[in-house]
């Protein structure tokens, strides 16, 4: 934008749901799950294989074990206790929670505690095998296993059906009826699918049925069948070629102009609208007809052209495309981008362009979540945890989570002001959806009204591109909800003075003991606070420094930062000189704390970012933890950070990352976890992040700044 290579763009979702019939499958499958989880939970026989098992039986003999695959367990634990069952008072204790913060069953949880009894330890249940094959078997039965792997909400078949949901042959139709009617004969539309389809046209015009699935030839019947004022409609793919007739002249023309001898095209009416031809050409000339229709589409003959994306999405050139909906799913995301890339390049005939890029996603507003609260007597839903990174805090579905993943990849300028231009998702508004039906149409016309403001985005942009430095650039930041802060100062100066008193208290208690005139006692009482003070005051400096340096959630991942920055350095990762890096820290309205490091190498700035993300994130599977324990009043508290992978091979940065923590933040204990006592710390660190209320998380973020 900023070299004037590509136009003012923008890029919106349309919301379909599903159709009826989709519908009624997707509801069929959660009304099997919920119901096959009523009986299993009901099922005496198997609650007894569960309470039966020695982890549970007899946990404290059995912790090697349990630490070899300390999720199981955890499924146990916690499938039994929402059923009522008051889990061992040993197994809490290793897994480091109190029996009211055991979280509540949801999907997950009961996937691998199934795949973990019907497969992975199923050696354990011998003496159950009559119950586990009928479990197995209505698994089986209602499409819930695959690969043996259990799989209660996203299923091969349930993506399939959300990804190629009809529903989106109405947003395509709904899109195009807008952007004709804001653009008219300007409009340059290209819709891309992954399949062609053919079969889905009818074979005559008396037999026009339903359309059952989604490509290039039920999109390209769709719109034919909506008739939307303006619009000339065309199909481009390798075996697939229709013009409109009203195009004939332009096609004529183009093919003279290319000097192609008319003896190798042959066109012939489409078999159910004589309004349309279809395009045959053969010989050499054959690898000329993207080239041929391209020309057409771009004099204007044809308007929207429909096409697969393994043609168009590589190689081919069309400057004149304003208007691109990304109908695809089963392509690579280079694919799509690649397009999105050619959509959004300026065309030299049209200094005034801008592009409008629409991605389709189908919604799954009925969650499992709902259906299991009357199966289990404890709470059922997922933890309603709120995620700064994410607009959308409902699980809608994998179509959408695809597509969320798919914004990553690329960059654009925000909705709402201030203009910011970065990648995700987050900049497209999403906040506050109510994810119902009515609430997705609301979200739909707000989108399509964004979208008719084209005149709006060359300010949009070029505010966006102001920055917020001299010499604005795109940045990757590492964000966080979280950096590490709490009690451990208070707690220490607290510590530190009654210390100091009680020291000073016995230092003096003899020599009291003698005095008995007011004013002596007095003076011994100073003595005794000036002695107090003198004995804390080195610690209390160090504490008040790290207080300082902690003050704020900036500050304090700054000193995070500099750990991670000093250890990479001492392992000769980062050469440049320090006197050239600088750590740099913000916190945005919704809390999220970001962290860079500017003056590195793109490969340094790589590592940086790499190591504060799994340092500020929860606890995967590091060899090494960093244990930081603090208590106030009545109230301790356990903080767990891993150290970095990157940092963790050798014991010796180990060490010197843990050194560099307690020179900024604080003191900690190392632990390695690949020992009995190191492999239950990281238990205890994973269950603290699944059962805690609030989840750490962090996310990468490009941003021009």
């Amino acid at each position: 934008m900023q070299r004037g290579d590509l136009c003012p763009h923008q890029d919106y979702i349309h919301f379909s749901l599903p159709t009826k019939n989709e519908h009624q499958k997707l509801w069929e499958f959660k009304t099997n799950v919920s119901e096959f989880l009523k009986e299993l939970s009901e099922n005496k026989r198997f609650l007894d294989a569960l309470s039966a098992h020695p982890w549970v039986r007899d946990t404290q003999r059995h912790v090697k074990d349990i630490l070899d695959d300390p999720q199981f367990f955890s499924s146990i634990i916690i499938f039994l206790n929402s059923l009522g069952f008051v889990p061992p008072d040993y197994a809490l204790t290793i897994l480091g929670v109190r029996s009211a913060e055991v979280p509540g069953v949801d999907p997950k949880w009961l996937e691998v505690l199934l795949s973990g009894v019907l497969y992975s330890h199923v050696d354990d249940f011998s003496e159950f095998d009559d119950t586990l094959v009928a479990v197995r078997r209505e698994l089986k039965r209602i499409g819930a296993i695959e690969r043996r792997r259990i799989n209660l909400e996203d299923t091969k078949e349930i993506k399939k059906i959300l990804a190629s949901s009809t529903g989106k042959l109405k947003s395509i139709a709904t899109i195009t009826r807008m952007e004709a009617k804001q653009l008219g004969d300007d409009l340059r539309m290209v819709v891309l699918a992954d399949y062609i389809r053919e079969a889905e046209l009818p074979s005559c015009a008396d037999e026009i049925g339903p359309l059952n699935k989604i490509g290039v030839a039920p999109i390209f019947e769709h719109l034919r069948r909506e008739s939307i004022a303006g619009v000339k409609l065309g199909v481009l793919t390798g075996s697939l070629i229709i013009l409109p007739k009203d195009a004939l002249g332009i096609f004529d023309q183009v093919v003279r102009d290319n000097h192609i001898d008319n003896s190798h095209i042959r066109l012939s009416d489409l078999a159910h609208d004589k309004n349309f031809v279809r395009v045959h050409i053969k010989g050499e000339q054959k690898q000329s007809i993207v080239h041929l229709i391209t020309e057409v589409f771009n004099a204007g003959g044809i308007t929207a052209l429909v096409g697969t994306q393994a043609l168009l999405g590589e190689g081919w050139d069309a400057p004149s495309v304003n208007t691109l909906i990304l109908a695809s799913y089963v392509g690579s995301y280079m694919l799509s981008n690649q397009m999105r890339g050619r959509a959004i390049r300026i065309d030299p005939s049209k200094p005034n362009k801008t592009a409008n890029i629409w991605h389709l996603a189908s919604v799954d507003i009925e969650r499992l979540d709902e259906k299991l609260k009357s199966v289990f007597t404890k709470e059922t839903s997922r933890r309603e945890i709120f995620d700064p990174f994410d607009d959308i805090q409902q699980d809608v579905g994998d179509d959408v989570r695809m597509l969320q993943r798919r914004f990553l990849a690329f960059e654009g300028v925000s909705y709402d002001v201030p203009f910011t231009i970065e990648n995700g998702s987050k900049r497209l508004a999403l906040a506050g959806t109510k994810w119902t039906g009515a609430g997705v149409e609301s979200l739909n016309q707000s989108m399509l009204a964004r979208a008719e403001m084209r005149e709006a985005l060359l300010h949009t942009w070029s505010k966006g591109l102001h920055g917020s430095s001299p010499k604005p650039e795109m940045r990757e930041n590492v964000g966080s909800n979280y950096a590490p802060q709490g009690f451990v100062f208070f707690e220490t100066i607290q510590y530190l003075i009654v210390t100091g008193l009680i020291t000073a208290a016995l230092a003096i208690a003899q020599v009291l003991s003698g005095v008995r005139d007011v004013e002596t006692l007095a003076v011994w009482i100073l003595v005794g606070a000036g002695v107090a003070a003198v004995m804390i005051a080195p610690k209390a400096f160090k504490i008040f420094r790290l207080y300082l340096r902690n003050s704020s959630l900036e500050k304090s991942i700054t000193q995070v930062g500099w750990s991670v920055l000093e250890t990479l350095q001492f392992m000769e990762h980062i050469k440049t000189n320090s006197q050239n890096l600088r750590i740099q820290s913000t916190q945005d309205k919704m809390g999220v704390v970001y962290c860079r490091l500017d003056g590195a190498t793109p490969a340094e700035r790589r590592l940086f970012l790499e190591a504060m993300g799994e340092v500020l994130g929860p606890s995967e599977n590091p060899r090494y933890l960093l244990v930081c324990s603090s208590r106030l009043g009545g109230i301790s508290r356990v903080d767990y950070h891993p150290i970095p992978n990157s940092i963790g091979q050798k014991k010796k940065n180990a060490e010197f990352f843990a050194k560099r923590w307690e020179r900024y933040i604080g003191p900690s204990q190392l632990i390695y976890t690949r020992s009995p006592e190191g492999r239950l710390s990281l238990l205890q660190a994973r269950t603290q992040s699944f059962a805690s209320a609030f989840q750490k998380k962090t996310d990468r973020l490009s941003v021009w700044e």
